[in-house]
């Protein structure tokens, strides 16, 4: 009798340790491991643009974003791509006037209204970013879609962006600007 009280319990104790060890090989599986904290990848560049503003809104001529997510996420952990892409959002943009061609008489101010716009071959474009009532002749402060997923747009190279402006009255010049933009990155394994 005792015998068969002891091999019951070691068949169980065995037949537990196969089960957990087959499921924990499974869980490896299912777990998503996850980097804890999102980081921030700053994307700031200079550009001339043929600025355009009427009391309706007018398109700008696209730019290229020239982000390199990839090597931005292999800089910051070694063995990750822009593969392991989980989220990409934008938590900042702006625009700071330099110059413009007219002697600097044409400034930001004359921009009312802007829409920021992104683009990329085969996912289409969306609104991302947008300001409105602008008085500042030096900025342009964008308040972004905080929910927009933005994942598919940065993993192509070929991702630009425009704007859709509206202002005043009508004016043109070319313009100098600097573009400053923050995007919030999720990676993981």
């Amino acid at each position: 009798m005792r015998k068969l009280i002891v091999g019951s319990i070691m068949l169980s104790v065995l037949l537990f340790s196969a089960g957990i060890s087959n499921s924990c090989s499974k869980l490896d599986d299912i777990i998503d491991i996850t980097i804890p904290v999102p980081f921030a990848i700053n994307n700031n560049f200079d550009a001339d643009i043929p600025f355009v503003v009427t009391t309706e809104y007018v398109v700008s001529p696209d730019m290229p974003l020239n982000l390199n997510l990839d090597e931005e996420i292999k800089s910051r952990f070694q063995n990750m791509s822009v593969n392991n892409l989980k989220s990409a959002k934008l938590s900042s943009f702006s625009i700071d006037y330099i110059s413009s061609s007219n002697n600097n008489e044409i400034k930001l101010n004359k921009v009312k209204d802007a829409e920021l716009w992104i683009k990329a071959p085969n996912v289409g474009e969306i609104k991302v970013a947008s300001v409105s009532n602008n008085t500042s002749e030096t900025a342009l402060n964008f308040t972004p879609d905080a929910d927009l997923e933005l994942m598919n747009y940065l993993k192509s190279s070929q991702a630009s962006i425009y704007l859709k402006m509206r202002g005043t009255e009508s004016v043109a010049t070319q313009m100098k600007i600097r573009i400053n933009s923050a995007f919030k990155i999720q990676v993981s394994l």
